[in-house]
C-alpha cells in the first residue's frame, strides 16, 4: 500500500490520492488499509515519504569512488528511469507533498526535512568524489533543485529532452 500511495503521490500529488485510488493500485483489502492506517491519509502519506526519502538515500549511496561526474548521472539516472517508465506522467513524490504544505504542514515539513537529507547525502558524495566543499555545498542545492524542475519541465511536455539537456549541463559544471 505504501508503494501504491508513493506512486500516487508522484503522479497525483496529495489531493489527488485517495484511499480507494491506494486500494485498487495495491490489490490490498480494502479493510487492511484502515487497519494499517487508522490516523487517514496523513498517515499513509507520512509512510510514502519515509520510504521515497530511504529510495533516494540508498541510491545516492550506491558506487563508492564515484567521480562527481558519476554522482550527478548516477542521480539523475534514478529519477530518468521514473520518467521513462511512466511516460513522463510522473515525478517527485516528496516534490508533489511539499507543494501542499498549506493544507498539510506536517507532512510538508516531512518533505522539507528528506529534501535536505537529499542535499546533504549530495554533498558529501560530491566531496568523497573530490570536490572542494564550498563547490560541493553549492553543487548538491544546484542539482537537487535542477533535477525537481526538470521533472517538472519533462511532465508538463511529456518529453525527457529538458531532462538529458540539464543533467549534461551539470556534469560539465562539476567536471569544471
Amino acid at each position: 500500500m505504501v508503494y501504491a500511495a508513493a506512486a500516487l503521490l508522484s503522479e497525483r500529488g496529495l489531493a489527488g490520492t485517495s484511499f480507494s485510488e491506494v486500494i485498487e493500485r495495491s490489490g490490498a483489502p480494502r479493510g487492511s488499509i484502515y487497519h494499517h492506517f487508522p490516523d487517514g491519509k496523513d498517515a499513509l502519506a507520512a509512510e510514502a515519504i519515509a520510504l521515497v526519502g530511504a529510495r533516494v538515500l540508498t541510491a545516492l549511496r550506491e558506487g563508492e569512488g564515484a567521480t562527481p561526474a558519476q554522482v550527478v548521472q548516477r542521480f539523475f539516472e534514478a529519477w530518468r528511469k521514473v520518467l521513462v517508465k511512466t511516460d513522463c506522467q510522473a515525478g517527485c513524490a516528496i516534490a508533489a507533498v511539499a507543494n501542499e504544505r498549506l493544507a498539510h504542514p506536517e507532512l510538508g515539513a516531512r518533505a522539507a526535512k528528506v529534501f535536505i537529507s537529499w542535499e546533504r547525502e549530495l554533498e558529501a558524495r560530491l566531496a568523497t568524489a573530490g570536490l572542494p566543499k564550498a563547490k560541493a555545498a553549492s553543487a548538491a542545492s544546484l542539482i537537487l533543485a535542477s533535477v525537481e524542475g526538470a521533472l517538472i519541465l519533462c511532465r508538463a511536455r511529456r518529453d525527457i529532452a529538458p531532462f538529458d539537456a540539464i543533467r549534461d549541463a551539470l556534469v560539465s559544471f562539476v567536471d569544471a
